[in-house]
């Protein structure tokens, strides 16, 4: 397994449920004082090359990062971006979790497992969650993510498919392009099949033909990939004086997403923990991401929605067509990858289209509320002006999803385009290391293509908008750089222009939403 990371580095990008940000605000939703995300101490295990805790540490000068990873060719990476930013406040160091030792490495407000915990050996396992309890400070928490049973049995499938077909094969790249060769064939042979199973495996073939290589080898060919009983990782993490929390994906601990019927079959199961065990064997979920904290805190097990109304919030989603305040007509927003989501109630709607004009700016619920209001009395619909607690239930359904992002300190970022626009010093790095994923802000993975990338090492807040557009046109015409999107040139040189400079004039617009620019 070691060997297939100094070979093949692991695609890292921010994780935004990682983030302390969020860990903070969940946390304070079951009553823990969660220390701020802007001054705190966060242990990242298995950090790679630093691609989601770097942009923390960026985003979050005052608090202090650290980065523990086996491999040293991944540190040095990561090393490296963070000499060329100057961070003072994070360090990633080559170590191995066996041999971390608590006191030499003190206590964390945060500690982050991301993608480790299923896929090393019980030893590794016993060793993390004993660092989670030792080095947690009293408010802290910690997040694990790992694969789930019974779910997981069905990729199970694949990896076993993907084992045999690469078992003699030597080298990182020849296993993947084995494992490539294996899924296609699989997935010819699966043409046409109508049963639920087949059609499971084929989207998740799908998936991985489309997947970064470092994926498909470390999920499904590393040494190590283990599956739990919800359960059985809440004994582990007893065993260790840690209690369990919740899950980032808060929607997944209300049964009001299930089916009716499921609903019903499950109503007579007072414990809460057995609920969700229960809700796992509905789902046949595959993968959690659980937050722990200390056995020795109180917890309580409802959420407290006034606290909820305290948050500052944001969302980055696009409106599909109108929106029709007056009325409770649905309106379709999309998230980023252009997954829909209807919303019908006037003021979340309204409430929806004021955080799209303002992001990455976090409006607090007293501003949200008013702005919302004001917005449908404008356009008629005065009589669901007062409907405070539908857009206080609607907003935190919305949030559950991660549709809507909780804030416990305000992002006062507008989205502003300055005369001369000079990108973040991290984005412009991101894009000169070809990176295709840009940390935002908020610590969303914006996504870019050549076209972008090479927009963002212009913008060091010399040349205008059009002069940037000019210089770019000039390099599409010299042959030195692609037509947007891709395409062919198949317009007048004005027209070429022309689609640049609109081009450019939208990118700078997307990077201003997302904190991108300096102001």
């Amino acid at each position: 397994m070691v060997d297939f990371y100094d070979e093949f580095t692991y695609e890292t990008n921010p994780f935004p449920e990682t983030h302390p940000g969020n860990l903070a605000a969940l946390g304070r939703l079951f009553g823990i004082q969660t220390p701020l995300a802007q001054q705190c101490r966060v242990l990242e295990l298995g950090s790679a090359t630093g691609g989601n805790i770097i942009p923390m540490a960026w985003n979050l000068p005052h608090s202090e990062f650290l980065g523990i990873e086996l491999s040293a060719p991944q540190v040095a990476i990561g090393q490296s971006i963070i000499t060329a930013l100057g961070l003072p406040n994070i360090r990633l160091d080559v170590g191995d979790i066996l041999e971390l030792d608590p006191t030499e490495i003190g206590q964390f407000d945060y500690i982050i497992a991301h993608g480790v915990y299923s896929w090393v050996p019980t030893v590794v396992r016993e060793k993390i969650l004993q660092l989670a309890r030792e080095c947690l400070t009293p408010n802290g928490i910690a997040y694990i993510s790992y694969n789930v049973l019974p779910g997981w049995r069905m990729r199970g499938s694949l990896r076993d498919l993907l084992l045999y077909a690469t078992h003699d094969v030597l080298g990182a790249n020849a296993k993947y392009q084995a494992a490539i060769t294996a899924l296609e064939r699989l997935q010819q042979a699966l043409q046409g099949a109508e049963a639920d199973s087949n059609r499971y495996v084929q989207k998740e073939i799908s998936y991985l033909l489309k997947a970064h290589p470092s994926y498909v080898l470390h999920e499904y060919l590393a040494g190590e990939n283990n599956a739990f009983l919800f359960t059985e990782f809440l004994a582990d993490i007893q065993c260790h004086g840690l209690q369990y929390l919740c899950e980032t994906d808060l929607h997944t601990l209300f049964d009001t997403t299930l089916p009716p019927p499921a609903q019903n079959a499950l109503a007579a199961i007072e414990d809460p923990l057995q609920h969700e065990q229960w809700m796992d064997f509905v789902r046949m979920r595959t993968f959690r991401q659980s937050l722990l904290f200390r056995a020795d805190l109180p917890l309580e097990r409802e959420i407290d929605v006034d606290v909820f109304t305290t948050f500052f919030f944001s969302a980055n989603l696009r409106l599909k067509g109108k929106a029709l305040l007056e009325n409770m007509k649905p309106a379709t927003f999309l998230y980023p990858d252009n997954t829909e989501l209807n919303v019908a109630h006037p003021l979340t709607k309204a409430a929806l289209l004021y955080l799209r004009d303002v992001h990455p700016h976090t409006p607090d619920f007293a501003t949200l509320l008013a702005e919302a209001v004001q917005r449908v009395s404008d356009a008629g619909g005065g009589k669901f002006a007062g409907q405070r607690s539908e857009l206080v239930s609607e907003l935190f359904s919305l949030y559950s999803y991660r549709a809507v992002l909780g804030h416990l300190q305000p992002c006062l970022l507008q989205p502003n385009l300055p005369e001369r626009p000079q990108a973040t010093a991290l984005a412009r790095l991101q894009a000169a290391q070809d990176w295709s994923s840009i940390a935002t802000v908020h610590h969303l993975g914006l996504s870019i293509d050549a076209f972008a990338s090479h927009l963002l090492k212009y913008l060091d807040g010399q040349l205008t908008a059009a002069e940037i557009t000019q210089q770019l046109f000039t390099e599409i015409k010299a042959g030195k750089l692609a037509v947007p999107g891709g395409k062919q040139a198949q317009t007048s040189d004005k027209g070429l222009e022309k689609e640049v400079g609109d081009n450019v004039h939208h990118l700078l617009t997307v990077f201003a939403r997302h904190g991108l620019l300096d102001n």
